[in-house]
């Protein structure tokens, strides 16, 4: 039996790999024009403008959005409201300025929303999508609509090696959200760190980690409405997002998903400070002997001696 949204799997199966700045699907109009006319015109989407960040949350809560736990953000309402009156300097991560609040619209319910929403969770997109990108294994499926509050920020990351496949699909409802502050920046390590994919490489048991902004290279953004991004994460996969627009008014909003691999093995993660190998080449004895005690700080002294052997 055909599904109104069968169209979408066609245009997975045709679209051609971009390899810029790493190997991934982009698809432009996504939707037919019908259809994202209808979902950006959805109340749960085209939200009433708030005057203040409070009165934002409540009419967000509303409607049927909820925070959730996701990277870079907080879920307490009141620690959000005292980060953005400039109250708190917190952050979520020692490579970021801030953060933010995401909120999933759960569920939406008896409208095209409802409907985009379960195909896009539904088995024949996932088994189109492991085909595509021919992935092996049981794939669970974690998606929803969700808004991005002012402050949401994630520094340039690959993504967890528990992840098989991440989208994004933008459905903002502002007139003028191509050229807002809010859109993921896809990336690539500049020269002088691009040793770090090859560590992600060579290390499968090692989780991979954030880094910050300035060890990276911004290629391209998705800004296009009605776009949607594909891509299995891998050891080139660089992205990362910093929103800083009025949210008062209209809010970045996304289809957003994952695949994760059903088996789901917990691995060390070297952090981003632990590959800082001039860092470490310039430290103290004390300090070494301090890092030698864990495998994270081991694995970074050794980085740290093959690259002094390079220069």
């Amino acid at each position: 039996m055909g599904h109104e949204f069968d169209y979408l799997i066609e245009k997975i199966r045709s679209a051609e790999f971009e390899s810029n700045p790493f190997k991934h699907l982009h698809i432009e109009s996504f939707l037919s024009d019908e259809h994202f006319a209808a979902v950006v015109g959805a109340s749960e989407i085209d939200t009433t403008a708030a005057n203040t960040p409070e009165q934002l949350l409540d009419q967000l809560e509303s409607v049927g959005y909820k925070a959730i736990s996701f990277p870079g953000c907080v879920t307490s309402k009141a620690e959000y409201l005292k980060w953005l009156e400039g109250e708190s300097q917190k952050s979520v991560h020692k490579a970021t300025e801030g953060f933010g609040m995401v909120l999933r619209l759960t569920p939406p319910n008896g409208s095209i929303l409802e409907a985009l929403d379960a195909f896009l969770k539904s088995d024949e997109m996932k088994e189109a999508l492991a085909n595509k990108f021919e992935l092996e294994g049981e794939l669970v499926v974690d998606a929803g609509i969700q808004k991005y509050l002012h402050g949401y920020e994630i520094s340039p990351h690959p993504d967890t090696r528990r992840k098989a496949l991440t989208w994004m699909f933008n459905a903002n409802p502002g007139s003028d959200s191509e050229n807002a502050d809010i859109h993921t920046h896809y990336m690539t390590l500049k020269p002088e760190w691009a040793f770090i994919s090859s560590f992600w490489q060579g290390n499968q048991d090692v989780d991979r980690c954030w880094v910050p902004w300035d060890w990276c290279e911004t290629r391209k953004q998705q800004r296009n409405n009605n776009s949607i991004v594909f891509f299995a994460p891998s050891e080139d996969t660089m992205h990362a997002v910093k929103a800083n627009y009025d949210h008062l008014k209209t809010q970045r909003t996304q289809f957003y998903g994952n695949l994760w691999y059903k088996v789901d093995p917990m691995l060390p993660k070297v952090e981003f400070e632990d590959l800082d190998i001039r860092a470490h080449m310039a430290a103290s004895s004390s300090t070494l002997n301090s890092m030698k005690r864990t495998a994270a700080g081991r694995a970074a002294i050794s980085l740290a001696k093959k690259f002094k052997e390079r220069v």
